[in-house]
């Protein structure tokens, strides 16, 4: 049974390799594009919408004394992400505790804890720990989207401010979402004679943004009806304080390694959060009562942030008839860095630098008579991490990047990197955490096929 099994191994992949030559042979988009011979128009994001709290530790990064790293209060769905090199000569720990300061039970659930081995090499940890926060399975109970903080600086960089309109909550509402883009095609062809070409043209486009709209509804709907994802429930009292994400006791952080890990949950009124680093055999409940506060290291990246979760989206679809075109997110621009406040520190204002720790979620829709091929562009510097991108009901989660190199766009602007091919018309989403480690801002291509 052992050599039929590998017999059948051996043709699948002699199929797999000569399907592969084949599409090579058929025309398939190149595995890079060669972004100085192309002229890339940009299509500017915007920041629509956004949840949950933020409990970011990641300063200081590099940790030489016990004590705690970062602490926050949360009330409502909330997240916790981590990011701390062990610089002590003994092996150490992450401890997580929650603690009841108000004066009413709050019931906490556990929705989701990911994490990955601690390493020396810190762009595997950042890489592993964004594919497995795509992969490890999360339904959060908060359901209702906030219009975003900085919406307004987001649609005013890219030069919306004055044509974007809101809903009742103000959040801004796409063209494609409501009738604006269908009206701008009416209005385009108003008054003209057309062609048996263009009326099958408009009459195409119309439908589009018809099936855009009830692409969006029906997720929504879907998304409305999922059972919230619970690992873990318990109260705490007034005053009571319990240790979480017990998985952490077990992963002991060797010198000079990084540690990386998301903690998910809901609490029903406030509970103030700490992180810690601890001797590995210390108790985590007990270590924490006497441990002193560390300060910030320059970089200031922890605090207490809104919007642990974000979409983004054009406000116009990309058109792959009028050739490549370029979306960029993470350049505190368009698509501003989160802020928040540090609560160890007297509540001072702090900038998340990166997003790290926060959800994306970018829908582009798409029209034009060619087929397009997406890309992935880092303009920061050096890149690790995975991107889920689902494209007319067929989801793939891809890698960067993808070969034996251990990341993508060091010392350079050029790097580019295939993801897939899809016939315009529909929605495309790409979902993502910025990887820890890598170096923001990155884009994505968008290419047509001839």
């Amino acid at each position: 049974m052992k050599l039929l099994r590998n017999k059948y191994r051996w043709l699948a992949l002699l199929v797999a390799l000569w399907t592969r030559g084949m599409g090579a042979v058929m025309g398939a988009p190149p595995a890079t594009v060669d972004v100085n011979a192309m002229t890339f128009t940009p299509l500017p994001v915007v920041l629509t919408e956004e949840k949950d709290t933020l409990i970011f530790s990641d300063s200081p990064e590099y940790v030489n004394k016990n004590g705690v790293l970062a602490a926050g209060t949360v009330n409502g769905t909330g997240r916790v992400y981590f990011y701390h090199v062990n610089e002590m000569a003994e092996p150490q720990k992450i401890a997580i505790i929650m603690e009841n300061k108000s004066k009413q039970n709050v019931d906490v659930d556990i929705h989701r804890e990911v994490v990955t081995k601690p390493n020396r090499e810190y762009f595997v940890v950042g890489s592993e720990l964004s594919r497995e926060e795509l992969e490890a399975p999360y339904v959060s109970p908060n359901q209702n989207w906030q219009p975003a903080a900085q919406t307004d600086r987001s649609a005013d960089v890219a030069g919306l401010a004055t044509t974007v309109k809101k809903d009742e909550q103000g959040a801004i509402v796409p063209t494609w979402l409501d009738d604006s883009y269908k009206d701008s095609q009416k209005e385009a062809v108003k008054g003209k004679e057309l062609s048996k070409d263009e009326k099958a043209l408009y009459r195409a486009r119309l439908k589009e943004a018809d099936n855009w709209r009830k692409e969006w509804l029906q997720g929504e709907k879907v998304a409305a009806k999922l059972k919230p994802t619970v690992i873990e429930s318990f109260v705490l009292a007034p005053g009571g304080k319990k240790a979480v994400f017990s998985k952490l006791d077990t992963l002991p952080i060797q010198t000079d390694d990084l540690f990386s890990g998301i903690l998910d949950f809901t609490a029903s009124g406030p509970v103030y959060v700490k992180v810690l680093m601890l001797p590995i055999n210390t108790p985590s409940l007990g270590g924490s009562v006497l441990a002193d506060t560390l300060p910030m290291d320059e970089v200031a990246l922890r605090g207490t942030y809104v919007g642990a979760q974000r979409r983004l989206t054009l406000m116009q679809p990309y058109d792959s008839s009028l050739g490549p075109a370029a979306v960029m997110v993470a350049n505190d621009r368009e698509d501003p860095f989160v802020e928040g406040q540090d609560e160890l520190t007297a509540s001072a204002a702090v900038t998340n630098r990166g997003n790290y720790g926060v959800t994306y979620d970018l829908t582009i829709p798409t029209t034009g008579g060619h087929e397009f091929a997406l890309y992935i562009n880092p303009l920061g510097g050096a890149y690790a991490g995975s991107f889920k991108v689902t494209y007319d009901g067929q989801t793939e989660v891809y890698d960067v990047p993808s070969g034996a190199r251990l990341f993508l766009g060091n010392g350079t602007t050029a790097d580019t990197q295939y993801f897939g091919v899809y016939k315009a018309g529909k929605l495309l989403r790409i979902q993502f955490i910025p990887a820890g480690a890598s170096n923001l801002p990155i884009q994505f291509l968008l290419v047509p096929q001839n």
